[in-house]
């Protein structure tokens, strides 16, 4: 314990003081998010703040050193570098997919080699890669403003510390802890007005790291409404989001500005105003996952609690227009 407290601090101030030199890196080497129409900030900004968050991760995953360390690291970096890529040269969307399967399909071959899916058909494997993409692309859409993805991380994470307390697991959640710890600390640099973007290369990884996590705890056993529960929000944003789209017949997978929390920001609200609401809703979510012992009413709470928020911003942004 005395040396998880000892990283749980080294791991903040590596963010903390790191991200500074990043940052001063990112700028001397003009590598820059660029404002366009879409875009919810005014002023060039440094990006690519993922790079120093994705360093901290992998030496987390050196200090705990997990079952799956090797293919996890793999992963990640691998994550890391193709939406690198991206970042300062927009790729093919079917590359980017392309590759995000294959990295992701290294972690879950692993696994399956070596026996852990042993009662499984591959099928069932293929299913979870998947989805593993499809939510990493999500949390990646939803990154549209300061501090959103570092906070839902932070959410997630505790909201995943809890269902283990909740039911009485035997694993001690050390990696949610300091993700939690990590994420804080790049906030200071992240929160309204932001100094640094996270970047593909950081909110992709971060959602590996999210979509792993709540993967493992669904493993726990009865935690499955936890599972849902906790990114509900980003869920049923970008479902209706692209639900919206496509019956306009706009691309979906295009970049576009058109989420609730976007809509949000441009009828006048600030990203802080916006974030702490959805901060707020996750406590929300937390709290009826944890004292609600019904798991089907704890998915339809966290559902109408989310949706009340997506309503909220709806409403705000027609009336400023």
């Amino acid at each position: 314990m005395d040396k998880l407290y000892f990283f749980l601090i080294f791991s903040f101030l590596f963010i903390l003081v790191g991200t500074k030199y990043l940052k001063n890196f990112l700028e001397k080497k003009k590598i820059f998010d660029i404002p366009n129409e879409r875009s919810s900030h005014l002023n060039p900004v440094p990006t690519g703040g993922g790079w120093i968050i994705n360093l901290c991760i992998v030496g987390i995953i050196f200090f705990l050193d997990p079952y799956d360390k090797i293919p996890a690291i793999i992963t990640i970096l691998g994550l890391a570098f193709i939406s690198w890529k991206n970042d300062i040269k927009n790729l093919n969307i079917g590359i980017r997919l392309l590759f995000q399967i294959f990295f992701i399909s290294i972690y879950f071959a692993y696994l399956y080699n070596f026996g852990f899916y042993k009662e499984s058909q591959l099928v069932h494997v293929l299913i979870i890669i998947l989805i593993f993409t499809w939510f990493i692309n999500i949390f990646n859409f939803m990154d549209g403003i300061d501090g959103i993805s570092a906070t839902m991380t932070i959410t997630i994470c505790i909201g995943i510390i809890f269902a283990y307390i909740s039911n009485n697991s035997e694993y001690f959640p050390s990696f949610e802890i300091l993700i939690t710890s990590t994420c804080l600390a790049f906030l200071y640099w992240n929160w309204k007005p932001a100094k640094i973007f996270l970047g593909d290369v950081g909110s992709i990884v971060l959602g590996f790291v999210c979509i792993l996590s709540l993967y493992w705890l669904f493993l726990d056993g009865n935690t499955w409404h936890w599972v849902l529960s906790l990114p509900m929000y980003y869920v049923l944003d970008t479902t209706l989001t692209l639900i919206n789209r496509f019956i306009k017949g706009k691309k979906i997978w295009q970049a576009h500005s058109e989420h609730f929390y976007q809509k949000a920001v441009q009828s006048g609200m600030n990203h802080s105003q916006v974030v702490k609401l959805i901060i707020t809703l996750q406590i929300i979510i937390i709290t009826t996952c944890y004292f609600i012992k019904d798991p089907y009413l704890v998915v339809f709470l966290a559902f109408i609690e989310s949706l009340g928020l997506i309503i909220y911003f709806s409403s705000k942004y027609k009336k400023s227009t």
